[in-house]
C-alpha cells in the first residue's frame, strides 16, 4: 500500500507576508522624500518656464500694438492697472525674509486679467474672455499696430500650485508711476509656499526673493 504524501498548500505564511510588508515599508520610507523632492523640483522648473512664456508673450504683444498692457475706460490708449493676473486665485501674505511691500503682489491696486490682452483682444476697462469686439475700445486686427494674438494658449493660466502668476504692470516703461527708482517688470509666481517675498514698492527696485519664481520682462 502506497503511503500518501502530504503537500504543503500553496500561498504565503503570515510571517512571510509580514516580512514582505516590512521590506516594502522600508523602501517607501527611503524613496518617498526623494520622489517628493523631484516632484517639487519639476513644479519649480515648470513655473520658471511658464513665467518666461508669459513674459515673452507680453513682449510680442508690445511689439505688435506698440503699447504695454495698460487700460482705461475709453480704450487701449490709457493706463491705470497696477497688477495683471493670470488666474482668479491670487496668493496673499508675506513669506520668509520678504522685501519691502512684498504683500502688494497679492492685494495692491487695480487689476485686470492678463488674458484680456494676450488671449483676447480686450484692452479696455472691462474683463472677461467674451468681452471683445467693442468699437473704439479694442485694437485693430489688421494693419500697422494691430493685435495679432492670441499670444497664449488659454485665457486663464495658473502656476503648478494652482495660484495666479502676477505681473507688476504698475512699473511698465511709460506707465503711470513716475519716480527715480528703476523698476523691474516681472511675471511672478509666489512659489511652493504660496507667499510673496519679492519687493513691490515705489521706492525699491525689485529682485526675485525667497522661493518666488519669475521672469523679468525686458525689451530685446
Amino acid at each position: 500500500m502506497l503511503a500518501r504524501i502530504r503537500t504543503r498548500d500553496a500561498g504565503f505564511t503570515l510571517i512571510e507576508i509580514v516580512i514582505a510588508v516590512a521590506i516594502v515599508g522600508i523602501f517607501a520610507a527611503v524613496l518617498s522624500p526623494m520622489v517628493f523632492r523631484h516632484l517639487e523640483d519639476a513644479k519649480i522648473s515648470k513655473a520658471a518656464s511658464e513665467a518666461e512664456i508669459l513674459g515673452t508673450a507680453i513682449l510680442s504683444y508690445y511689439k505688435d500694438v506698440g503699447k504695454w498692457p495698460y487700460t482705461d475706460l475709453n480704450g487701449p490708449s490709457g493706463n491705470g492697472i497696477d497688477r495683471l493676473l493670470t488666474f482668479t486665485q491670487v496668493p496673499t501674505g508675506k513669506g520668509d525674509d520678504p522685501g519691502e511691500g512684498a504683500q502688494k503682489w497679492g492685494n495692491f491696486g487695480k487689476t485686470k486679467q492678463l488674458g484680456d490682452y494676450l488671449f483676447s483682444n480686450n484692452p479696455d476697462d472691462d474683463t472677461g474672455s467674451g468681452a471683445t469686439g467693442q468699437k473704439d475700445e479694442d485694437w485693430a486686427t489688421s494693419g500697422q499696430g494691430a493685435w495679432r494674438g492670441p499670444y497664449i494658449e488659454k485665457y486663464e493660466f495658473h502656476d503648478p500650485w494652482h495660484n495666479s502668476y502676477v505681473v507688476n504692470s504698475r512699473y511698465f516703461p511709460g506707465g503711470k508711476y513716475k519716480g527715480d527708482v528703476i523698476h523691474k517688470v516681472m511675471v511672478l509666481s509666489a512659489g511652493p509656499d504660496g507667499k510673496w517675498s519679492t519687493s513691490f514698492n515705489d521706492a525699491t527696485s525689485e529682485a526675485i526673493a525667497g522661493d518666488d519664481i519669475g521672469y523679468v520682462v525686458t525689451v530685446q
